[in-house]
């Protein structure tokens, strides 16, 4: 794990997101508060239990959100580029609910707490923005916790393609960094189920599937087993 000091704000990927409410003074501030840190696959971002100074922001990468109070380490997201870890302890500081490793090298900026939180003091519209963030973070976990209580197998892979073709890889053709031991392990499946499933799909014709290049080829279909399997 390597660390650096980010020479500039004003040019960054972060711009895209809520921070590009801020004015050049609160840029120049938060970059005086701020850090890069290239996590290796595998490495741990945040362990479940411990206190968090830091807001973390994933700029390349994939992660897994997941929590350790299942035997099973119950896998709550996998997030890429834009994800803000840490948001739940911006004002109330207290132990982060889940942990968080790289499903992939990941590089990311941790930006310190405290500033973080003086800049929402001071700026309404950053403010409104990070709790937009928080708000659909909330709605997918929702969302996801439905997925794994009430749908079948081919449901729970059919969100979890969608997932990485419509928010992840933006795209209905992408290589994954995934093994089938991480597909399962988020679906809830055994990976002979997966396999099974996976090779159902390939002969209804709904994607083709190569190692790890996936490619969706019917995403209606896939878009109503997500809705009735």
């Amino acid at each position: 794990m390597g660390t650096k000091v980010f020479p500039s704000c004003e040019n960054c990927n972060c711009i895209s997101t809520p921070f590009k409410f801020l004015s050049p003074e609160q840029l120049a501030f938060i970059n005086r508060n701020r850090v890069e840190i290239n996590f290796k696959k595998g490495e741990s971002l945040l362990k479940q239990g411990t206190f968090t100074s830091h807001i973390i922001y994933i700029q390349t990468g994939l992660i897994k959100i997941f929590s350790e109070d299942s035997p099973s380490n119950l896998v709550l997201s996998i997030e890429s580029k834009g994800y803000f870890l840490g948001l739940q302890s911006v004002f109330h500081p207290h132990k982060v609910p889940y942990s968080a490793i790289a499903f992939e090298d990941t590089s990311a900026c941790l930006i310190d707490i405290k500033a973080f939180n003086k800049l929402i003091q001071e700026n309404a519209k950053f403010a409104a923005g990070m709790l937009k963030r928080i708000n659909d973070d909330s709605l997918r976990s929702y969302e996801r916790m439905a997925t794994l209580g009430l749908k079948q197998l081919h449901g729970r892979l059919a969100d979890l393609l969608l997932c990485l073709s419509i928010r992840i890889y933006k795209s209905r053709k992408f290589r994954t960094s995934l093994s089938r031991r991480d597909m399962a392990e988020i679906t809830l499946m055994s990976n002979e189920s997966l396999s099974r499933v996976l090779k159902q799909m390939k002969d209804d014709k709904i994607l083709q599937v190569k190692a790890n290049h996936f490619e969706i080829i019917d995403i209606q279909a896939l878009r109503m087993l997500s809705k009735v399997a």
